[in-house]
C-alpha cells in the first residue's frame, strides 16, 4: 500500500473517500448488492481523513492517488476529497469479496436507483458542474473572423 501523501495535514472524520476524474468519466465502485458509490470508507481512529481515502482508494481500486481539496462533507460524516491519480491509471479490483465492479461512469447516467446512498448521484454532478464551470470557463467566441493578411502565418 503506498504512504500518505502528506501526514503533517490531519482532518478528523469517521469516513472518508474520493472524487476521481479520469477521460472516461468519474471513477465509482459497485458493491455485491449492484449498487455504486464513490470509492472510500471508513477511517481509522488516528488516520486523518485525507490519508484514509487514500488508503481506502488503494484498497477498493488498487489506484494509487493524492487527495487534494475537500470537495464536501456529506451529511453522515463522510469527508469527499478531489482526488488525483497517475495519468494513465486503470483501476483493478483488490477486494473481490468487498467490491463486484470498478470502472469509470458518467454520473448524470447513473439511475438514481443505483447509487448506494440516496441523492449521491445529484451531488456528485453538480459538484463536476461546479467544476468544470471554473476549470473551462466559456470562452469568448469572435463574431466575425478578418481575412488573414499576407505575411500573418
Amino acid at each position: 500500500m503506498p504512504p500518505c501523501s502528506d501526514q503533517n495535514r490531519f482532518i478528523a472524520a469517521v469516513s472518508a473517500g474520493c472524487l476521481i476524474q479520469g477521460d472516461a468519466g468519474t471513477l465509482l465502485v459497485r458493491d455485491w448488492r449492484g449498487q455504486l458509490a464513490l470509492p472510500g470508507g471508513s477511517v481509522a481512529r488516528d488516520e486523518s481523513a485525507h490519508c484514509g481515502a487514500e488508503r481506502e482508494v488503494f484498497e477498493e481500486t488498487g489506484m494509487s492517488v493524492v487527495a487534494g481539496q475537500v470537495a464536501t462533507v456529506f451529511g453522515n460524516g463522510f469527508h469527499l476529497f478531489r482526488c488525483h491519480a497517475a495519468p494513465g491509471a486503470e483501476p483493478h479490483i483488490l477486494r473481490p469479496i468487498e467490491i463486484k465492479e470498478v470502472g469509470w461512469w458518467r454520473p448524470d447516467r447513473v439511475a438514481e436507483a443505483e447509487w448506494r446512498y440516496p441523492g449521491q448521484g445529484a451531488v456528485i454532478t453538480e459538484l463536476l458542474a461546479a467544476e468544470t464551470a471554473t476549470t473551462h470557463p466559456a470562452q469568448m467566441q469572435p463574431i466575425a473572423k478578418f481575412p488573414q493578411e499576407k505575411g500573418d502565418d
